[in-house]
């Protein structure tokens, strides 16, 4: 009669797995637990084992010895980590400087902390060496607000289309404009955005009432603060008709629409409501009073403009990038 295999801790019992249930194993334990019983069951032959799971001899033997002297639990996997790892090498000066841009700006990614670090602090690190560092550190932080989804836009007639060939290489070609919903607490406030395709820079106009009188008021800001553009794309939503279009049929600017439930037409100024929600209202950006959610947004815009490397721009600011411009159009003057 077969009473096991003799062992220092005890015995190695066949039909270990009819005890899997009483002991607690992970599931890759208790399949090398499979490899056992079946070993035992088929006249103790390894090869043969390890031909029915598709393992090698080594892995077998490695778990059968281990639970022979540890018992189930030589048959959990050990941690791989080697013994002796490289140190990292990151001067201390460098770690400090990523974590306090980190925490003072814990909506940037790692790739705008790396052309910070060079252009305000004189250190050439990688992307990747920031990252190893934000991770080391665990400066991952949670937005105190949680993201908004678009409302439901009613579609309304289409109107001019942007035509296709129209691709504008200057400032103030053509500006893209949209109102973003702004989460608050028993009050509806509402964010009407302008961004100019070419130099990023955009403007915010903050109401309590999303209408065309609050879009002409808003278009009016736009044309004072980033000058009147050639064309403007809007959507189909009521705040771009009324007084709005009224206040552009008096001026020499081309209104283009883009098409209904088509956010991808006008991709500058999405792409600018994301990052004014990520990097400002998920942050505390938010008042319940219309003037201080304003003077709340102009803050932030003032760094968005000179402050935040934009990767679209080679990670130059807005404000960078338009005098970059300016600089190219006078010397071919």
């Amino acid at each position: 009669m077969h009473m096991g295999t003799q062992t220092r801790i005890g015995v190695v019992l066949p039909k270990l797995g009819s005890i899997r249930q009483t002991v607690s194993l992970s599931k890759s334990a208790k399949q090398r637990l499979n490899w056992v019983d079946y070993y035992h069951a088929h006249g103790n032959n390894a090869r043969l084992t390890c031909r029915h799971f598709g393992i090698a001899h080594r892995t077998f033997y490695r778990y059968y010895n281990r639970l022979k002297l540890q018992g189930m639990a030589g048959l959990e996997a050990h941690s791989e980590r080697p013994h002796q790892v490289r140190q990292p090498m990151t001067p201390s000066p460098v770690i400090d400087a990523i974590k306090q841009l980190r925490k003072a700006n814990p909506e940037y990614s790692k790739y705008k902390l790396v052309v910070i670090l060079k252009r305000d602090y004189g250190y050439s690190v990688s992307a990747s060496t920031v990252g190893r560092i934000i991770s080391r550190y665990n400066l991952f932080f949670t937005p105190p607000v949680k993201p908004k989804g678009h409302p439901h836009r009613q579609a309304h007639l289409q109107k001019q289309r942007k035509p296709t060939g129209l691709r504008p290489t200057q400032p103030g070609q053509l500006l893209e404009v949209d109102v973003k919903h702004l989460p608050s607490v028993g009050t509806k406030r509402y964010a009407f955005v302008a961004i100019d395709v070419v130099s990023k820079q955009a403007a915010v106009h903050v109401g309590a009432t999303i209408s065309s009188a609050q879009g002409a008021l808003a278009w009016r800001k736009a044309v004072h603060q980033l000058g009147l553009p050639e064309a403007v794309l809007t959507d189909n939503g009521s705040e771009n008709m009324g007084a709005f279009a009224k206040l552009l049929a008096e001026l020499p600017t081309e209104h283009y629409w883009a098409r209904p439930h088509t956010p991808k037409d006008k991709p500058h100024v999405e792409r600018f409501i994301g990052t004014l929600e990520r990097e400002c209202i998920q942050w505390g950006g938010l008042a319940t009073d219309v003037a201080d959610q304003q003077d709340i947004i102009n803050q932030w815009l003032s760094k968005y403009h000179s402050y935040r490397p934009h990767q679209a721009l080679g990670y130059l600011t807005p404000d960078e990038y338009k005098a970059k411009l300016s600089s190219k159009e006078v010397a071919l003057m």
